[in-house]
């Protein structure tokens, strides 16, 4: 009960953060919503490298730090081309590490520091992206947060009454096929009452194309949030751990709670990129 109390409390905590990083994008700056971005990003990674242990040289973590603090203050500040090239030259930096570095890295430790740049920094990319989406930013961003806590949810729900078959026992043994199937529904309806609430009239000019778009997004949606989700466990699995971090009571770390946001992040993006 103390557990469930704990969870549930920093649930209604993150949702706050959340929603209250969406109202002041809409009211104040669209820019606030990169301080809740720069924020996943910056303790993902840190996350990331005490998951990663020694298995990134000193020097690697240095460049993936450096990584997380200066993409979303680029991206603010200077504009997409100035992230690009940020990204170039901590690719570039990892793999210099195996020439100025040589006796402490190895190829391996290169292979994470570019998971670790990757994830969840550079994934987190695209949403800086789809904040910026004129005129669907507003849009994109309600969807990005919307759909994947209700998946979540929706799988959790559905999978614990029905329960059946596992979807993924190798890498998450409590998932079930039923569990999945309540995600697409949770997207789906996530989507639908986003474009109820805030986008009817504002894509396209027929109502029934609107509806059938919007579906599409929560189901593909939810079906990259499952994926997330996957993923982050696999990671877990192979480094031997429960969870990323303990930020968040009851839940762990951050990248507990955002790992399948950062996808269906992207997803939107490209989703509003292809009709923009």
């Amino acid at each position: 009960m103390k557990n469930f109390i704990t969870r549930a409390i920093t649930s209604v905590f993150v949702v706050v953060a959340f929603a209250g990083s969406i109202v002041l994008r809409q009211l104040v700056d669209y820019r606030l919503m990169y301080v809740l971005l720069y924020l996943f990003a910056v303790l993902g990674t840190f996350e990331m490298i005490r998951a990663m242990g020694d298995r990134l040289t000193s020097l690697q973590k240095c460049i993936a730090v450096a990584f997380s603090l200066s993409v979303t203050p680029a991206f603010c500040f200077l504009g997409g081309t100035s992230v690009a090239i940020i990204t170039a030259c901590a690719v570039l930096l990892t793999l210099l590490t195996l020439v100025f570095d040589f006796q402490n890295t190895t190829i391996d430790s290169c292979g994470f520091t570019f998971i670790t740049l990757a994830y969840p920094t550079g994934l987190l990319i695209p949403t800086l992206l789809a904040n910026e989406i004129v005129p669907y930013g507003f849009i994109a961003m309600v969807l990005t947060f919307a759909i994947a806590p209700f998946a979540d949810s929706g799988a959790y729900i559905i999978g614990s009454l029905l329960k059946g078959p596992k979807l993924c026992p190798s890498i998450s043994p409590k998932k079930t096929v039923s569990g999945a199937i309540g995600g697409l529904l949770g997207g789906a309806l996530a989507s639908i009452l986003v474009w109820v609430i805030f986008a009817k009239g504002q894509i396209f000019n027929s109502v029934t194309l609107e509806v059938i778009f919007f579906i599409i997004l929560g189901v593909l949606g939810a079906i990259v949030t499952i994926i997330g989700d996957l993923i982050e466990g696999a990671i877990k699995r192979k480094l031997g751990i429960k969870d990323m971090g303990n930020l968040l009571p009851g839940h762990g770390g951050v990248l507990d709670r955002i790992d399948s946001t950062i996808l269906c992040g992207a997803f939107i993006y490209l989703a509003f990129a292809f009709i923009n």
